[in-house]
């Protein structure tokens, strides 16, 4: 009696094996990524095409664009290119998603927000599949940025700050002990520094995924994101330029 269920209980796991054995999928995690709605599109009608010809042009599969603006996800239950949405010249939520069952390409998931970027490619088709991930992760990467995201931000906000907070303590001591007027450089690039933690809009300078409805012809507007950055490095980079000025100068 013990041996029949057994032997029933690892026939059924057998089949259920065999049966997912036939799905096949690829997830990657992209980085930060900085792209104009035009580039956006012609991804998305890349992935339409491929799988188009995978599933064949009389394919019914289920698509669907979500965007989310000023905090509120707008669904679209079709494909709907990004410049084709009116939204304002900049968000910083866009997903896209398509669904048939038993196909060589059966789903995929383009979510990109600011804490997760990710492409999840899944279908019965291994080569295809792996063709189609293959190709939105090389996309993808021509508009990664080095940094962003809320990982990002947390972690070096979190040790900016105690870097910022350490130094302005440790300067301000200095000064006042050694009445070292020339070193007032230290605790005063320590503060606009942490300032500059607390007050700039990092969630919209270093973005984990901001997408443009068109780019600012102004370079500083463009470059707003970089020239911030800079000035934080600028910051933190003079505390140590002004201690050595004021060694020289003793």
């Amino acid at each position: 009696m013990r041996f029949a269920i057994l032997l029933s209980v690892c026939v059924s796991l057998a089949t259920t094996s065999l049966s997912n054995g036939g799905e096949f999928s690829k997830v990657h995690d992209l980085p930060a990524l900085k792209s104009g709605a035009t580039d956006l599109d012609a991804i998305l009608l890349e992935t339409h095409a491929l799988i188009d010809a995978a599933n064949g042009p009389e394919d019914s599969g289920r698509e669907m664009v979500k965007v989310s603006i000023d905090g509120q996800d707008i669904e679209i239950p079709h494909l709907s290119l990004a410049s084709s949405v009116a939204f304002p010249n900049e968000v910083f939520g866009f997903s896209y998603t398509y669904q048939q069952a038993d196909k060589p390409i059966s789903s995929v998931t383009i979510d990109l927000g600011d804490s997760l970027r990710r492409v999840s490619v899944s279908g019965e088709s291994a080569d295809k599949v792996g063709a189609l991930s293959k190709l939105l992760e090389k996309d993808f990467d021509r508009y990664a940025t080095a940094a962003g995201g809320v990982k990002f931000r947390r972690v070096a906000g979190v040790c900016l700050s105690m870097l910022f907070l350490t130094s302005l303590m440790i300067s301000s001591a200095y000064c006042w002990n050694t009445r070292n007027r020339r070193a007032l450089g230290m605790p005063i690039c320590s503060a606009i520094g942490f300032l500059l933690l607390l007050l700039a809009p990092w969630n919209r300078l270093l973005p984990g995924f901001v997408l443009y409805q068109r780019y600012s012809p102004f370079f500083l507007v463009r470059h707003l994101p970089e020239i911030s950055f800079l000035a934080l490095v600028t910051a933190l980079a003079g505390i140590p330029v002004s201690y050595f000025l004021s060694r020289r100068e003793r």
